[in-house]
């Protein structure tokens, strides 16, 4: 099994869907009123979820509709993409082993010589580019306070754990607001946050952790992924759907407006 499909089976028992045709059903009544219909099969989830096969992209939209379902917050959004990249290159690292082992075709390895070839009379310029890597993402150390409305408790959102969230309270919201309202639904259930994209976000719900000289907290970090209801991740999938066909993306702690995948 590979590590995507281990992540999306994790995702997929930890919101307690019992089958993959109750998901699939879910996610197609995510589709957009008017919008191309796109079919969701169960079987292609269980490919999915065993490692029989993977979605095209990120943004194939079959698993756009299941991640609807699934409201993902972003630690577990990361993940996903993480694992999905990381299924890449097993992809390739099987590929590179086939052609040492001699099972590619032929005129594969003739394209792969010229490929190579051509390369090696690059190689200055392939170590000058390889020798400087890629820039590591910068990541802000806290939300700036001013870019925040908060309730006197704390919350973006006071009521999206008990009451359905419309479109006409998210469109009062900034792209931090939004970002921090998706994820104080989880964080009220003591979801930690360790990733650096979101140590931003960490940071800001320690401010609102119960503790000996803060009894009024009612942030309580627990380990592993605690669960949310059956509303709470409807409303972070109402979120999330609302960032990304409304706003055109999602702010992590890099403070930028980020595609949504």
């Amino acid at each position: 099994m590979t590590s995507f499909a281990k992540r999306l089976a994790d995702l997929i028992r930890g919101r307690g869907i019992k089958s993959d045709e109750q998901l699939a059903q879910r996610a197609m009544s995510f589709h957009t009123p008017g919008a191309r219909r796109i079919n969701v099969h169960a079987r292609t989830i269980n490919n999915w979820r065993n490692g029989r096969s993977r979605p095209r992209s990120l943004e194939d939209p079959r698993l756009m509709l299941v991640l609807k379902v699934l409201a993902p917050s972003q630690e577990e959004m990361d993940a996903l993409a993480r694992s999905f990249e990381d299924a890449g290159a097993d992809t390739a690292h099987e590929q590179d082993r086939r052609f040492e082992a001699g099972q590619t075709r032929p005129g594969t390895r003739k394209l792969f010589l010229a490929v190579f070839a051509f390369l090696a009379l690059s190689g200055v310029v392939m170590f000058s580019a390889y020798s400087l890597g890629p820039s590591q993402p910068v990541y802000l150390a806290e939300i700036p306070p001013d870019r925040l409305r908060l309730s006197s408790e704390g919350f973006v959102l006071p009521h999206s754990d008990d009451r359905i969230v419309r479109q006409a309270q998210l469109e009062k919201l900034s792209g931090w607001e939004l970002y921090v309202a998706r994820n104080e639904i989880f964080a009220r259930h003591g979801r930690p946050f360790v990733q650096p994209s979101s140590g931003c976000l960490q940071k800001h719900f320690d401010r609102w952790a119960k503790s000996t000289g803060n009894q009024a907290g009612w942030y309580v970090k627990r380990s592993g992924m605690p669960l949310a209801t059956d509303l709470e991740y409807q409303n972070a999938a109402s979120i999330r759907d609302f960032e990304c066909r409304v706003r055109g993306g999602q702010y992590t702690c890099n403070g930028k407006l980020n595609p949504c995948r």
